[in-house]
């Protein structure tokens, strides 16, 4: 099975693909989760993913987030798409624009396809996923001056932690290893955004503040 979602939000595109694979998971606890991106794609492990499945829950559930960035990929991956439609796993992808022939192929095996449109009101929109991509590359700076625009745009500091806490459990759960955190760090770090949330709804600090300052030791 295989889901696409794509266009020129892509906030709202990835706000949509991870709201499916959280879903996905609450319905098949026991399916191992995969994400693939660019920076991190091996055609080998692509091939796995299309024909394996795991020992205990048949199905895996693959998260692929802007692989077309990656040419190679790219080619392979629309080369492959009838196999990725046939797949006992499940496949959920999102990218930013693509073309109208890309676009053909990809209809005519995805199970859904669709497209998110930026408003066009001229108002250029925080990027608020713009933060996962900043922590998964362990980019202190980036992360901050992210954090800080995203509060000036009026985002929720219990929705930038989600976001954050979502990209830790996604690099935790990676099948490869990362270049940049190691399993310990993931698993500490994802800890530390479960207790933030809940210490901050129990009344023990500001939710903005204890954020930043997380943000701060990373």
């Amino acid at each position: 099975m295989f889901y696409f979602f794509y266009g020129t939000d892509g906030v709202k595109a990835r706000e949509r693909a991870s709201a499916l694979v959280e879903s996905l998971r609450k319905r098949k606890p026991q399916a191992e989760v995969f994400r693939i991106e660019a920076e991190n794609w091996n055609p080998l492990q692509f091939d796995e993913l299309i024909v394996g499945q795991g020992l205990f829950n048949k199905t895996y559930i693959v998260h692929i987030v802007s692989l077309f960035e990656n040419e190679e990929a790219k080619e392979i991956f629309l080369q492959r798409i009838s196999d990725v439609a046939a797949s006992p796993n499940i496949f959920v992808a999102v990218e930013g624009e693509i073309n109208k022939e890309e676009l053909r192929a990809i209809a005519k095996h995805a199970e859904k396809v669709q497209e998110y449109k930026k408003d066009k009101s001229g108002k250029k929109k925080f990027e608020v996923f713009s933060l996962a991509d900043a922590l998964g590359a362990r980019d202190k700076k980036s992360l901050w001056v992210g954090y800080q625009k995203a509060v000036i745009e009026g985002i929720a500091p219990e929705n930038i932690n989600g976001i954050l806490s979502w990209k830790a459990r996604s690099m935790l759960s990676a099948r490869y290893p990362n270049r940049y955190w190691s399993t310990d760090e993931l698993k500490n770090l994802s800890a530390q955004f479960v207790a933030l949330y809940h210490d901050s709804h129990r009344g023990r600090h500001e939710f903005s503040i204890a954020l930043e300052r997380l943000i701060l030791r990373i």
